[in-house]
């Protein structure tokens, strides 16, 4: 697994959709109780857990660490030093605030940077998505084209593809894929690589496919178990990654914020005016 500024709780969420079904069990257990499992010798978690202990010191080594005992210590710390910020709040609110505070750890600037680099060299931009990550990638692309960019957007993997065709290494392709499995995503951003593009994945999953066929990856913090519900904080968290970029490249290109200025100048005779104006 590739190394991240993750704890063991996003870790196993990171990693759950990978995980073989007895895997996914001790996973789910650690995640809902992680104060129980500080306290428990191996056979107790297993019993608990319903797996057996080969299973947990399987998951373990999964993770980075000799054993089971090295995990439990690892957990222990990581809880003793978790800050107590509990606010009262909307549960969806809560949510996304954890998903930025995490993002803050996973955010590589030097990574920003160099990926702004290329799209001032480039003369295409693309995302990819399919989903609601097909709705980050049209917001991508709103972004870039306000500022004088050619960009577009496909969530229609048939089009990702005979587009991903036609590109060379002037073209910048961004995959965005919460999980990092979906099997279109993953083979419209193939082909872009093959067609000499400069690919990147912004996804949730580590070690997920999207990951080994793009030339650089952008992690959010994982969305956690799927349950069936949609969730907003992988959607928040991407959008905010477009636009540490997007903010990167202005820096980079002064004239793209003269352009932005021209945009809004022109947009403002779409608004109404006054409270007098007829609808």
């Amino acid at each position: 697994m590739e190394e991240v500024k993750l704890g063991i709780i996003e870790k196993l969420k990171a990693i759950y959709d990978q995980l073989k079904p007895a895997e996914k069990n001790i996973a789910r257990y650690i995640i809902k109780y992680p104060d129980d499992v500080i306290h428990h010798s191996i056979s107790e978690l297993s019993e608990l857990a319903k797996v057996g202990e080969a299973t947990i010191s399987r998951l373990s080594r999964k993770l980075g660490y000799k054993g089971f005992q090295a995990l439990k210590i690892e957990l222990a710390k990581e809880l003793s030093s978790m800050p107590d910020t509990a606010i009262e709040t909307n549960a969806i609110i809560s949510e996304v605030i954890e998903s930025l505070s995490n993002l803050s750890k996973l955010v590589d600037d030097e990574e920003i940077k160099k990926i702004a680099k290329k799209i001032i060299n480039s003369n295409k931009i693309f995302f990819f998505g399919v989903g609601s990550s097909g709705v980050v990638a049209e917001y991508g692309s709103l972004l870039f084209t306000r500022a004088g960019f050619f960009a577009n957007y496909y969530n229609d993997p048939h089009m990702q593809v005979i587009s991903a065709v036609g590109m060379d290494d002037k073209t910048v392709v961004f995959g965005i894929s919460s999980s990092g499995n979906i099997r279109d995503t993953v083979k419209s951003m193939k082909v872009a690589r093959d067609s000499n593009a400069f690919t990147i994945a912004i996804t949730g999953g580590y070690n997920s496919r999207i990951t080994e066929v793009v030339d650089t990856t952008l992690y959010i913090p994982p969305a956690g178990l799927e349950s069936g519900i949609p969730k907003i904080s992988p959607v928040v968290s991407q959008m905010v990654l477009l636009h540490m970029i997007f903010e990167e490249t202005l820096a980079l290109k002064k004239e793209a914020i003269e352009i932005i200025k021209k945009g809004t100048t022109t947009l403002e005779a779409k608004k109404y005016s006054s409270k007098n104006e007829k609808i």
